[in-house]
């Protein structure tokens, strides 16, 4: 993408915030960027290269990432417990709590997280639910 685009390694460091020698790095899959890059990755990018999430957990990870948050970073933003966020990001919650997965409803809503067709579909309301 870079190299089509006619960048050279550093105005592309620039635009995401790294030092070229990571971006090297990157490119030549010896590292993988952190965490607080990828909000501008994503953003050069202009898309989402990851596979699309199928269940309200992997909307979750994804979204979470992609806003450049560590999971305990999106629990005290949320007023969750870490152990809750990771179960529901893991898609192994034994029970699902209705205040919950409206937490976490609204939180993707508010970060515009696609939701259609990977086993969630969009409510009238707007909110996010799992199909059945």
């Amino acid at each position: 993408m870079r190299l089509d685009r006619g960048l050279w390694q550093k105005q592309v460091a620039k635009a995401i915030g790294c030092s070229k020698a990571s971006l090297t790095n990157r490119e030549k899959g010896r590292a993988e960027p952190a965490l607080r890059f990828l909000p501008a990755i994503l953003a050069f990018l202009g898309y989402d290269p990851r596979p699309e999430p199928v269940s309200l957990g992997g909307s979750i990870g994804a979204a979470r990432e992609a806003a450049g948050l560590s999971e305990a970073a999106l629990a005290r933003r949320l007023g969750l417990d870490l152990g809750t966020l990771s179960a529901w990001e893991r898609d192994d919650v034994r029970r699902l709590y209705p205040r919950i997965r409206r937490v976490f409803e609204r939180w993707l809503a508010s970060v515009g997280a696609k939701c259609a067709g990977y086993g969630i579909a969009n409510s009238a309301a707007g909110t996010c639910q799992e199909r059945r």
